[in-house]
């Protein structure tokens, strides 16, 4: 066959450019292949990062928010060793705690008798009172409330609840700060499990009055799970160093009897792939096969007050993400095949037509091979090329048809040329089509991780990043706001029109606000501004015009007028964000106890030398 090869030049020029295509082709196809799913697996690795500094934000809000309740206790200790000693106080206490910190669920007070008085919610604004028979050791009682705590329908009862035989409450009492428990099963729903911060409450003389304990239910943690979820069929678990599921978005993880399910190949077999992959990788995207389809993961470190490390866990399919990179490959690869095909068939047709003169040249020779010739040529080949060298010499008289006949077969190949060129541009336009549309996701991603979906200011997640990265280069003011009375309008107006509320509420705070300022919402009705140091007197200036501003134009829809008002608490912003959130939020509660519709500054150096 190798000999029939080298003696038949219409062959090796149909087998060179075959072979041409297929090694030019072919890298350019991988190329592109492996530089999309790279760039593909970069851009969800960043977003995964992304994500995983947002639930741990959550996380972050939901246990300080807990100290901070504590942290307040402290500075009224006095007070409270007489409120504990009387119900309506000190279910009034706990009201109040509850309704300032949406962040638990549960708050309570269980005595030295072993008696428990407890107010909570769930999610949809349903409150509870729990308590305890004659305010000691007994029977638990739970029952329907209203968030001002007026007790309605018995809904069950536990019996034998004795408060001092808790883990939580022993734990208290051998320590002078909030303590963290294990996570535990309710007293009412083995199947809601929550972790207490309890700490211990004692008079002026050391003596023991009880314990306080507030709970966070993992329920309330799948919740912020939820919303941080980045895919349809993706999910996103919290689990524990002994490799238990604390909170996930699935339902096959549920926890049964008050058990925590264990990360195994049959509760969850991504997971499990994604825990083995991660103990080589570290801090990196994953990626893990699994029923013949790739998933991409990501695993971040938590840790819950000082003993109770976690692990927050993204994975979802890699269609998902970018449903478009499967079939552009497969379309890719598809015409890498039609190409290398069809510059086969033309490499053929090109072949026969150069071929085709050669023998009609050679067959012409023949016919005029009687005539005399002058020079000889003299050539030994066993092709084509040789029996035309030899025909040659006997057709001297027909060169100018040959020339003629080599002028159409030029032609011809200009025409292949631009026809191949014409169909590369065409593929470029297709790469660059795909590039665009895969920038427009992610532009769309950035837009719903960094921006409040109802208002369009800064998410919580985003503001503070930003306040951080702008404490870190200035000082600047903090104002917290919170719209008064917002419960009242939502249950007076319905939801539609307390969020059409909040976009008035954003849209005349952005009439009046610099604009260069950091503007964003942090909460249902709570936000949030940080404005480049100013005078005193020009943030008063400010405030002041935002309670007028809001006065003077109240949210109307035709039909109803509502004006709506804020308490705004105001405090220096330096590199601490943190403890400058804490002074507003607490400027903040001083302007709601002083009547609402107010704003409350932190005092400054200026002020005491004026």
């Amino acid at each position: 066959m190798l000999r029939h090869l080298r003696k038949n030049l219409n062959l090796q020029i149909q087998v060179l450019m075959a072979l041409l295509v297929v090694l030019t082709a072919l890298p350019i196809g991988l190329l592109w292949h492996n530089s999309t799913e790279r760039v593909v697996h970069l851009t969800i690795e960043h977003i995964y990062k992304h994500a995983s500094q947002g639930v741990i934000s959550h996380l972050r809000e939901f246990f300080t928010d807990a100290h901070q309740v504590y942290q307040h206790q402290d500075r009224i200790q006095k007070a409270l060793n007489s409120k504990v000693q009387n119900r309506e106080t000190l279910l009034n206490h706990l009201l109040t705690v509850l309704n300032h910190h949406n962040e638990i669920d549960y708050f309570y007070f269980a005595n030295v008798d072993g008696g428990l008085l407890s107010m909570g919610h769930q999610e949809n604004n349903q409150y509870f009172l729990i308590e305890t028979d004659s305010n000691q050791a007994g029977n638990l009682n739970r029952f329907s409330s209203d968030h001002d705590g007026h007790k309605g329908q018995l809904l069950e009862t536990t019996t034998n609840f004795d408060a001092l035989e808790k883990a939580w409450f022993q734990n208290a009492i051998d320590s002078n700060e909030p303590v963290w428990s294990n996570i535990y099963a309710s007293a009412f729903d083995p199947t809601l499990l929550g972790i207490t911060l309890s700490q211990a409450q004692r008079d002026d003389s050391g003596k023991l009055l009880g314990v306080w304990g507030l709970d966070l239910t993992l329920n309330t943690v799948v919740h912020e799970l939820n919303k941080s979820k980045l895919s349809q069929h993706g999910d996103v678990v919290l689990y524990d160093k002994n490799q238990a599921i604390l909170a996930s978005t699935s339902p096959a993880h549920t926890p049964s009897n008050g058990e925590l399910p264990a990360i195994n190949q049959s509760t969850a077999p991504i997971l499990d792939s994604l825990i083995k992959a991660d103990s080589n990788k570290g801090n990196s995207l994953l990626l893990v096969d699994h029923n013949g389809e790739q998933w991409a993961g990501f695993i971040s470190d938590y840790n819950i007050g000082q003993d109770h490390l976690v692990k927050i866990a993204f994975y979802s399919p890699l269609t998902d993400f970018a449903p478009e990179l499967g079939a552009s490959q497969r379309a890719a690869i598809l015409l890498t095949a039609v190409l290398v095909l069809v510059a086969i068939l033309l490499g053929k047709k090109a072949a026969w037509q150069l071929h085709q003169p050669i023998q009609a040249l050679t067959q012409a020779a023949e016919q005029i091979s009687k005539g005399r010739w002058g020079s000889q040529i003299t050539i030994t080949r066993d092709d084509e090329l040789g029996t035309l060298a030899k025909s040659f010499n006997k057709m001297q008289r027909n060169l100018e048809l040959t020339i003629h006949e080599l002028d159409s077969q030029q032609q011809e190949t200009k025409r292949l040329n631009a026809l191949l060129e014409r169909q590369n541009q065409e593929l470029e336009a297709r790469v660059k089509e795909r590039t665009q549309a895969l920038s427009t996701a992610n532009t769309k991603l950035q837009q719903m991780a960094y921006f409040d979906g109802l208002t369009g200011i800064a998410n919580r997640r985003y503001f503070w990043q930003q306040l951080d990265e702008k404490c870190r280069e200035q000082d600047g003011w903090l104002l917290i706001m919170d719209i008064d009375n917002f419960k009242l309008i939502n249950d007076a107006y319905g939801h539609i029109e307390g969020d059409n509320i909040l976009k008035h509420f954003t849209a005349t705070c952005q009439a009046v606000l610099p604009a260069n300022c950091l503007f964003g919402r942090i909460g249902g009705e709570e936000f949030a501004v940080w404005m480049a140091d100013v005078p005193r007197l020009e943030i008063e200036k400010i405030t002041h015009q935002l309670l007028s501003q809001l006065e003077r134009h109240p949210y109307t829809n035709g039909i109803t007028s509502v004006v709506v008002s804020t308490s705004i608490g105001v405090s220096r912003c330096t590199s601490l964000p943190q403890k400058s959130y804490a002074v507003a939020d607490r400027l903040l509660y001083q302007a709601k106890q002083e009547g609402k519709n107010r704003a409350v500054i932190e005092p400054t150096a200026d002020d005491h030398e004026v």
